[in-house]
């Protein structure tokens, strides 16, 4: 088992030694780190794609939740939500030398830096007190987006009954996403993709609501907004605000409303970028590490797994499940498959690694089926 502190080792193509740049997912390289890995790469830039390719998914997603452990003494906030991402529930965390479930400790009150949960606002709508989250905008200890970890506990199923401890007193899930819909329009830094995914996974059926302005909101404001923001000049190359975008405009084609006004501008950034995407694909099936801007790569694989990653994360939410099939994607999984393995034992930036695992879960989940646990992963967590 290799325990994560805060420091994480950027693989590059060009060398076999690593070096600590930036809090990360893992310890150490293992005891066949350089020539192997240095090989392993070299394989890997040749590899065409692989055969079980179901096999091969199932196997890294298994193997990165089985390998790597994230700390509550040495890992923050928003590392270990990054792992949440990929693995929901499913997550250990290592507290005092044992190992608990990551969300099970975060929800009862366990005390992380950068987790900060308070009492919010009495809410007219339920009658009950809400929850907020600290913001820290462009934190890599705390929350750094509006509505981040409530999106990321609504992409991993957590449902609205979870009771939540905060300040020695007891919410729910629920509490949160209502203070979230009365917040929306008091939005301090003008990000509303998180929002997005939080409340259309939340409140799937809920077309509008009131905000602590005193107007009714619907989602279509908030995705005009998103549409028209730079994504080259967004985090993670804009895949999060498209991510939001694909939600958003799943959300009214569900409700079979047309689209128009707001939900037409999202729905041209979104397929644009798919557009952009495909154009960029490099000739190894990686994306671009300029995501949707312009083409490009990097000898860094922490570097164009996140970007590869992220990318994957977006298509495999936003394309029709037909598409999921087509050439262009599946290269694209096999590489970033390729990738991973071959830096199964390394240490990588939470963010990019744990959305490049998302990315592939979702990808898995549907083409094939849900995505399980192997029994031996089972074990071993427990």
């Amino acid at each position: 088992m290799y325990r994560l502190p805060h420091a994480w080792i950027a693989v590059s193509l060009a060398i076999s030694t690593c070096l600590i740049i930036l809090s990360g997912c893992n310890e150490r390289i293992g005891d066949n780190s350089a020539k192997s890995l240095e090989d392993a790469i070299s394989n890997a830039d040749d590899a065409s794609i692989q055969p079980d390719l179901k096999q091969r998914i199932a196997k890294i997603l298994d193997d990165n939740l089985h390998g790597r452990l994230l700390s509550a003494e040495t890992n923050a906030a928003w590392q270990i939500m990054h792992g949440v991402v990929a693995y929901g529930d499913n997550l250990p965390l290592e507290i005092a030398g044992s190992r608990e479930n990551t969300l099970e400790f975060l929800l009862n009150g366990g005390v992380v830096n950068g987790w900060e949960l308070a009492p919010g606002d009495a809410l007219p709508a339920t009658g009950r007190t809400g929850l907020k989250a600290r913001l820290e905008p462009g934190s890599y200890i705390g929350q750094g987006h509006v509505d981040q970890w409530l999106a990321i506990l609504s992409q991993t199923d957590v449902p609205l009954s979870r009771k939540v401890l905060a300040r020695e007193k007891e919410f729910t899930v629920l509490d949160w996403a209502r203070q979230a819909q009365w917040d929306v329009s008091d939005n301090p830094i003008k990000e509303y993709s998180w929002t997005i995914i939080a409340l259309t996974r939340y409140f799937p059926d809920e077309r509008s609501w009131t905000a602590k302005d005193g107007k009714t909101w619907t989602f279509e404001p908030l995705a005009a907004f998103e549409s028209k923001q730079d994504l080259g000049t967004s985090p993670c190359g804009g895949m999060h605000r498209l991510m939001g975008l694909a939600h958003a405009v799943e959300f009214q084609k569900r409700h079979g409303d047309e689209i128009t006004g707001g939900w037409k501008l999202a729905e041209e950034k979104v397929l644009d970028s798919i557009r952009r995407i495909k154009e960029f694909q490099n000739r190894d099936g990686s994306f671009s590490t300029n995501h949707t801007d312009r083409p490009g790569t990097s000898a860094d694989l922490s570097t164009v797994i996140s970007s590869t990653g992220h990318t994957i994360e977006f298509l495999s939410f936003a394309l029709p499940k037909e598409q999921l099939e087509e050439a262009w994607l599946v290269k694209a999984v096999d590489r970033l498959c390729t990738l991973l393995e071959a830096v199964k034992n390394a240490d990588l930036d939470c963010g990019g690694l744990y959305h490049a695992l998302n990315g592939l879960k979702l990808y898995y989940s549907r083409r094939y089926e849900p995505w399980r646990l192997t029994q031996s992963v089972q074990v071993a967590i427990e």
